[in-house]
């Protein structure tokens, strides 16, 4: 109840009883699943392969978080503004 990543208070019940973390609605990545995902990519926004400082970037479901993916460290993946802007749910 007290961690603010969580934004369905309501769906706790749910998460308990299944273990889907999907009911939970967790959507952000932490600064450390970020910084780590950064670091793994150098800087290189895997679309338009150019580099980027870290505060010009930001994180990215891989497989789509409205189509079950996890936010975690493995499905995250750092892309440009620009890139995340005109990206649709590939």
């Amino acid at each position: 109840m007290q961690d603010d990543d969580v934004t369905a208070k309501k769906g706790i019940y749910e998460y308990i009883l299944s273990g889907n973390e999907k009911h939970l609605n967790i959507r952000a990545f932490t600064p450390s699943m970020k910084r780590e995902t950064y670091e793994k990519q150098a800087g290189i926004c895997p679309i338009c392969k150019q580099y980027f400082g870290i505060e010009q970037m930001e994180a990215d479901h891989i497989t789509p978080w409205c189509e079950g993916g996890k936010t975690s460290s493995e499905n995250c993946q750092m892309l440009c503004k620009e890139c995340n802007r005109r990206k649709t749910n590939k």
